[in-house]
C-alpha cells in the first residue's frame, strides 16, 4: 500500500477515469417489480406462470373500475361513454384484448340454435341491458356492482413487456380516464401492471428525496464532528464514488433496480462513510498530536499520512469484510432481488474500502504543504451525551456477571416472545401509504367487485378433447362452488364450466318459451316504470353499440348440414342436427296448476339448504322445475338419459358441437376452441393476503386429488402463486442468511485472533442484537416481508 501511495496524482487520476466509466453506465439502469424476477428460473411456480402464459397469454391485466354516483351506470349516458372508452382502450398499443359491459360475449339461444353477439348489442329499451346482464351470473360483480352504480372494465397486456413499455400503456390508460373523469363519473385503476409501475416510480421519487437528504444528515454530522471542510469532503467522496460503481456495475450487467436494491445507495452513503471516517478521524488525532510537539513539516506530515494508512488500514479492511459478509449472506437467499441485493451491496462496500485507503490519503498527500502548520491544536474534548451514555452503563455492569447474565437473558426471553409474534406476509399493494391512488383503487374494486388477486387452477388431460369430457367438467363446476361457498374472500370462480352451462341452458330453451328480447316488447313497457323508479335509467332507450362490431349477429343454426367434427362424432356418426332434435325434445315447459305451484314452492323450501331461504333462492328453484327459458339445463350435462342419450361419450360428443356453435372467443379458458386438452379456472380474491392464498392453493390440490377424475393433472399458477411463493421463501433465506453470516464473522474473528473463544465473544452479542430485532418487529407488529428481510443482514 505505501509504495502505490508514492504516485498520489497516477491514483487520483485512475480513480476519476474509473469513475467517469461508470457513470456513463446509469443511463442504462432500469428498473423492475414484476413478481416473476424475485423467483429463480427454476422455481416451480415460476415455470407454472410461464406454461400457463405460453398456452392463454399473459397474465397481466389492469382493473378500471368506473362508478357513478347519479342514477346507475346502466344508463344511456353511461353505457355510450364505457362503449367509448373500451374502443379506444382497444386503440392502445399493447393491450391485446379489452372486457367490459358494452363487449362481454352475451350467449343467447332461439328455436334455430345459439347466438353470441356483444352484451351491448341490439339495445331498444331499459329493460334490455338489465334483462341481459342478469341473466347469467358470470357477470355479477364482473361487470356490474351490486348497487348497479358501478362497473369494471378489463385490458389484458400484450405478453413480455418490459416495465418501460408497462408505464406507457399505464400513462396512456390514466389519460383516458382522466379525459372522462367530471362529476358524474369516477375511475379506479388497479391490478398487477399498475402496482408495479407505481412502485418504480414510487423508487424514482425516493431515490431523488431520500439521497439528498441523507447526504445532508452525513454532511452535518461530519462537519459537527471535525468542524473542518476537508473531515467533510473525504469520508462522503468515498461513498459518492462506491455508490457509482456500484450502480454502474449493475448497469453493465443489466441488473434491474427492485424495490429491494434501491436501498443501496442510501444504505452505502450511510455504511460506506464509516471507513473514510476512520481514516480521516486518525489523522487528524495524529496532527493534533504531533502539533502538541511543535511544527510539522512537509516529510513528516507526509510520514503522520502513511502510519495512518497502515495502522488504520488493516482494521478498515476488517471491519469492511464484516460488512460484506453481512451482506453477502443474502446472496444464500433464493430471492433473486434479494440475492443481487447482497451481492451488490457488498461490492458497494468493497468498493468503499478501496476509495478510502487509496484515494482519501492521495488527497491527503497531495494536500501536505498547504495543511503545513495550519491545523489548530484547539480540540474540543468535552465527551458526548452518548459517550457518558455508554461509559455509566460500563459502570453499573462492570464486574457484575450475575447482573449482566439476568440481564441478558430478560431480553433474550422478551425478545423470544415477541419473535413469535412476527407475521410473514409479502403483500405488495401494501407497500403504498393508504391514501394512495393505488391502494384506494384496489380497495373499492375488491369491495364493489369478484377481486383483483387471481390465483389459476390448470388442468392439464393427456389428449385432445379431454376437456370435453362431463365428468372432469362437473368436478370443476364443483371445485368453484366449494370454494365459493368456504371462502367469502373469494369472489368468484370463472372456468370453461360456466361456458358450457350456458351453452346448454339457452340451447334448451322450451320451445313455446322461447321469445327474443326485441319481441318482449310488452314487458318492456310494464316494467319500464318499476325500473325508472328503482335503478333511475335515464328518459331515453340506449342504442349504443349499432355502429360497433356486428360479431355475432347472425344465428348459428343446428342441422343445416352433417358436423364432421371429432373422430367420436365420426365414429359415432351423430350428427348435430340428430343430437340437437334430441335435446330439444327434452326441452318441454310444464303446465301447472295454482295448487301445483304451491307444491313446488314448498318443496323448494323443504330443499333449501337454510330454514328461511331468499326469494331468489326459491325464484331459482322454481325456475329450475319448471324449465323456465332452460333453467332445469343450467349444468353440465352429465346424465345421458336425461338428453336422450344412451352413454358418456354421447355426451362428450354433445359438448363438441356445442364448441362448434359458439363463435366466441375461450382463448382465456381453453387451450384449443374445438378440441381442448387444457382448461384453465381463474379463481378471484378479495384481498392479497399469502396466508389465505395459501390456504386456498392447499384446498384446491386436495380436492382435486379427491375428487376430479384419473388421469387429470392440476396445478396452481398466476402471480398470486407467485407471490406465495415468494413469501415462502423470504424465512427460509432470512435463516439461511443469519446462519451464514454468523458462522462467517465467527470465522474471520476467530482466525484474526486465533481463538475460538475470540469467535464466541464475537458472535454472542450479534446474535443478540438480531434476536432484539425480530423481537422488536413482533411486539410493535411489523410485518417479515421482501423489504424488513434484509433489516438482519444491515445489522450484522
Amino acid at each position: 500500500m505505501t509504495k502505490l501511495l508514492k504516485y498520489p496524482k497516477i491514483i487520483i487520476v485512475l480513480m476519476l477515469l474509473i469513475t467517469a466509466f461508470f457513470i456513463m453506465q446509469l443511463p442504462n439502469l432500469r428498473m423492475n417489480n414484476s413478481v416473476k424476477i424475485f423467483l429463480p428460473a427454476n422455481h416451480p411456480a415460476k415455470i407454472a406462470n410461464d406454461k400457463m402464459e405460453e398456452i392463454y397469454g399473459s397474465s397481466d391485466v389492469l382493473a378500471i373500475g368506473v362508478k357513478t354516483e347519479v342514477k346507475t351506470i346502466l344508463s344511456e349516458a353511461n353505457l355510450d361513454t364505457i362503449a367509448s372508452i373500451t374502443r379506444k382502450l382497444e386503440k392502445i398499443s399493447n393491450i391485446t384484448d379489452v372486457t367490459s359491459i358494452t363487449n362481454a360475449d352475451y350467449i343467447k339461444g332461439n328455436s334455430d340454435g345459439m347466438t353470441v353477439e356483444e352484451l351491448g348489442k341490439n339495445i331498444t329499451n331499459k329493460y334490455d341491458i338489465l334483462t341481459k346482464v342478469k341473466s347469467w351470473d358470470i357477470y355479477h360483480k364482473n361487470l356490474y356492482s351490486e348497487d348497479f352504480k358501478s362497473t369494471m372494465i378489463t385490458a389484458k397486456l400484450k405478453k413480455g413487456l418490459v416495465i418501460d413499455e408497462k408505464e406507457k400503456v399505464y400513462s396512456k390508460v390514466k389519460n383516458l380516464t382522466n379525459k372522462y373523469s367530471g362529476k358524474n363519473l369516477k375511475f379506479y385503476i388497479a391490478g398487477t401492471p399498475a402496482v408495479n409501475v407505481l412502485m418504480g416510480d414510487n423508487m424514482r421519487s425516493d431515490l431523488k428525496n431520500l439521497i439528498p437528504y441523507v447526504i445532508l444528515v452525513v454532511i452535518l454530522a461530519l462537519y459537527l464532528s471535525f468542524k473542518r471542510i476537508g473531515g467533510v469532503i473525504l469520508p462522503l467522496l468515498t461513498v459518492i464514488i462506491s455508490t457509482i460503481w456500484t450502480l454502474g456495475a449493475m448497469a453493465i450487467l443489466n441488473i434491474n433496480l427492485t424495490m429491494v436494491s434501491t436501498v443501496i445507495p442510501v444504505l452505502l452513503v450511510a455504511v460506506g462513510s464509516a471507513y473514510g471516517i476512520h481514516l480521516v478521524s486518525h489523522y487528524y488525532d495524529e496532527i493534533f498530536e504531533a502539533l502538541k510537539e511543535g511544527s510539522i513539516d512537509t516529510e513528516k506530515h507526509k510520514n503522520i499520512i502513511m502510519s495512518v494508512v497502515i495502522k488504520v488500514g488493516a482494521p478498515v479492511a476488517i471491519a469492511g469484510l464484516t460488512t460484506m459478509v453481512g451482506f453477502g449472506s443474502l446472496a444464500t437467499s433464493e430471492i433473486v432481488p434479494i440475492k443481487q441485493f447482497g451481492i451488490f451491496t457488498a461490492i458497494g462496500v468493497f468498493a468503499a474500502i478501496i476509495v478510502a485507503v487509496t484515494l482519501t490519503p492521495a488527497i491527503l498527500l497531495l494536500r501536505a504543504k498547504k495543511l503545513e502548520n495550519k491545523i489548530s491544536t484547539k480540540n474540543n474534548e468535552r465527551k458526548s451525551i452518548v459517550i457518558l451514555t455508554i461509559l455509566e452503563l460500563h459502570k453499573y455492569f462492570e464486574g457484575k456477571k450475575i447482573r449482566i447474565m439476568l440481564v441478558s437473558l430478560l431480553i433474550v426471553i422478551l425478545s423470544g416472545i415477541g419473535a413469535k409474534k412476527i407475521i410473514t406476509d409479502s403483500v405488495l399493494i401494501e407497500m403504498f401509504k393508504s391514501d394512495t391512488d393505488i391502494r384506494q383503487s384496489d380497495r373499492f374494486l375488491n369491495s364493489t367487485f369478484n377481486g383483483t388477486n387471481i390465483l389459476n387452477v390448470m388442468i392439464d388431460g393427456k389428449e385432445k378433447g379431454d376437456l370435453t369430457n362431463p365428468k372432469i367438467l362437473v368436478a370443476m363446476d364443483d371445485l368453484s362452488k366449494y370454494l365459493t361457498s368456504k371462502y367469502p374472500q373469494v369472489g368468484k370462480v370463472t372456468s370453461f364450466a360456466d361456458f358450457i352451462k350456458r351453452m346448454n341452458k339457452v340451447l334448451h330453451f322450451p320451445q313455446d318459451d322461447e321469445m327474443s328480447l326485441a319481441d318482449n316488447s310488452e314487458m318492456s313497457k310494464e316494467s319500464d316504470n318499476d325500473l325508472e323508479e328503482e335503478s333511475s335509467f335515464g328518459e331515453e332507450t340506449s342504442s349504443f353499440g349499432d355502429e360497433e362490431s356486428s360479431f355475432g349477429e347472425e344465428t348459428s343454426s343446428f342441422g343445416d348440414e352433417e358436423s364432421s367434427f371429432g373422430e367420436e362424432g365420426n365414429n359415432n356418426e351423430t350428427s348435430t342436427q340428430n343430437i340437437v332434435q334430441e335435446a330439444k325434445s327434452a326441452s318441454k315447459t310444464k303446465q301447472i296448476t295454482e295448487y301445483e305451484f304451491i307444491e313446488i314452492l314448498n318443496q323448494s323450501i323443504l330443499e333449501s339448504k337454510t330454514s328461511n331461504p331468499s326469494a331468489k333462492e326459491l325464484v331459482e328453484n322454481v325456475a329450475r322445475k319448471l324449465n323456465y327459458k332452460g333453467e332445469a339445463f343450467n349444468e353440465i350435462p352429465s346424465e345421458p338419459s336425461k338428453y336422450n342419450l344412451a352413454t358418456n361419450e354421447e355426451l362428450k360428443n354433445l359438448i363438441s358441437q356445442y364448441l362448434l356453435l359458439y363463435s366466441g372467443s375461450l382463448d382465456d379458458l381453453i387451450n384449443n376452441q374445438l378440441q381442448p386438452s387444457k382448461a384453465r379456472m381463474m379463481v378471484q380474491i378479495k384481498t392479497g393476503s399469502n396466508f389465505l392464498t395459501k390456504d386456498i392453493k392447499t384446498d384446491i390440490l386436495e380436492f382435486a386429488k379427491k375428487y376430479f377424475p384419473p388421469h387429470y393433472t392440476v396445478t396452481v399458477a398466476g402471480h398470486a402463486d407467485m407471490e406465495l411463493s415468494v413469501n415462502d421463501l423470504i424465512v427460509s433465506s432470512q435463516l439461511k442468511s443469519i446462519f451464514a453470516s454468523i458462522l462467517v464473522v465467527f470465522i474471520i474473528i476467530a482466525l484474526l485472533y486465533k481463538s475460538i473463544i475470540a469467535g464466541i465473544f464475537g458472535t454472542i452479542p450479534l446474535s443478540i442484537a438480531l434476536i432484539i430485532n425480530f423481537g422488536l418487529m413482533g411486539f410493535m407488529g411489523i410485518k417479515l416481508d421482501i423489504a424488513t428481510s434484509m433489516v438482519a443482514s444491515i445489522a450484522i
